[in-house]
């Protein structure tokens, strides 16, 4: 047994002695870095904001329908993205308290599990209240986000222990690569190569997959944009988040880690938009231009908080966004939760009519005459909902904060 402990091996990106500069910020065996908290935190303003819109979205904040990108296409991404970054950094936490190689890979099966576990009961609430005690499994989707966080999570953790930053880069450009030869240019039987367009969506290895995986239980009944086959660029994009936590925990200069992560993030937006000129960036079928697009962007953006929160400890500016991001899991599941409970109450409607309490109070607002001068009307009322509702998570993220309160799986 104590031989099986022993092979554990965290393997990094490691520059040479003589390229080790001391410097005051670094931050290389911290067990947290307050970037990679606000950064998660940013992410997690902008999915609750864009998720809860009760009336029209405003089109640069919200999802494109199928091909090209909004706002609200990078959320996903860049959530994958800091999933890998942390992986390092919590595992490393667990061997540094003398977990071994079962007992760590024991934890990636759990959280992996129950991550799975409470997408499907967001997938099935509040159905589930309608239907108790009797539950209708045979119509419950299966894939959703949090699903698809917690495979990424299971395969880039797993790679992370068994595998070095190379061969875990390499898995990654196979994947990226494979997806778009299939998607591309291999066909589904009885179908053809290359069905890209939203019309042609069934004509795809996606939809071919999914369809017979698991009939009845996706998004809708011939398509799940978080399925099977999508997964695996998806990892890819994990992966991409996974190298770059190593790197951060590697003994490399602050300085250079900083330029680096430029570099190659600008790398990543360009190639992205390069291979987007023959392979669409598209969040439904998570294309290999969308993962290295939003790879190098998500990089860029995180070496920014990097900069400016640990290298230069300027934190005046990251309160709200440190309380959203230390509690990731609570603020997903109860902005969740809340909004699909507030569609589930009914109540009265103008003219006798019964509406969603979600709706009626989307209403009143827009309808309502602010300090006596200013209607909102529909699109400005269902933007001050969605930033209402930010503000409300942001007082109950800041009390759980206060009190020391995280939800972890």
């Amino acid at each position: 047994m104590a031989g099986a402990e022993e092979k554990l091996a965290f393997h990094r990106c490691e520059p040479s002695g003589a390229e080790v500069m001391p410097t005051p910020p670094e931050t290389t065996r911290q067990d947290r870095l307050l970037s990679l908290d606000v950064f998660r935190g940013i992410t997690l303003v902008g999915m609750v904001l864009v998720n809860n819109h009760p009336g029209p979205i405003y089109g640069p904040l919200g999802h494109v329908k199928w091909n090209g990108w909004g706002f609200a296409d990078l959320i996903f991404p860049f959530f994958i993205f800091i999933v890998g970054v942390a992986i390092p950094y919590s595992l490393d936490k667990r061997r540094s308290q003398g977990a071994g190689r079962t007992a760590i890979v024991l934890t990636i099966f759990r959280r992996s599990i129950l991550l799975f576990l409470l997408g499907l009961f967001l997938n099935g609430y509040p159905r589930f209240l309608n239907e108790f005690p009797h539950f209708d499994l045979a119509h419950l989707r299966i894939f959703n986000a949090l699903q698809r966080i917690a495979l990424c999570y299971f395969v880039a953790s797993l790679l992370y222990l068994g595998c070095k930053p190379k061969t875990q880069a390499a898995l990654g450009v196979f994947l990226l690569v494979f997806y778009y030869v299939m998607t591309a240019f291999v066909p589904v039987p009885g179908g053809h190569a290359g069905m890209l367009d939203f019309e042609d969506r069934q004509n795809n290895w996606n939809h071919y997959i999914d369809v017979r995986a698991m009939p009845g239980h996706m998004q809708t009944a011939n398509w799940e944009s978080k399925g099977l086959f999508s997964t695996l660029p998806a990892i890819a994009t994990a992966l991409i988040g996974l190298l770059t936590g190593q790197y951060l925990r590697s003994s490399a200069p602050v300085l250079r880690k900083l330029v680096n992560l430029y570099f190659f993030g600008a790398v990543g937006l360009f190639l992205g938009g390069l291979w987007s000129l023959f392979f669409p960036i598209n969040q439904n079928l998570w294309t290999s231009s969308l993962v290295l697009l939003m790879g190098g962007m998500a990089m860029v953006v995180f070496a920014s908080c990097y900069y400016v929160a640990d290298f230069h400890k300027i934190a005046w500016w990251t309160p709200p966004f440190l309380v959203f991001g230390r509690n990731s899991l609570a603020v997903w599941t109860l902005t969740i939760l809340l909004a699909r409970t507030l569609e589930w109450i009914k109540v009265g409607g103008s003219g006798g009519t019964t509406t969603n309490l979600k709706r009626y109070l989307f209403h009143r607002l827009a309808d309502s005459n602010i300090l006596g001068i200013w209607t909102p009307g529909e699109w400005n009322g269902s933007l001050l909902f969605a930033i209402f509702y930010v503000l409300l998570f942001l007082g109950i993220t800041g009390m759980l904060y206060r009190w020391k309160v995280f939800f972890k799986v």
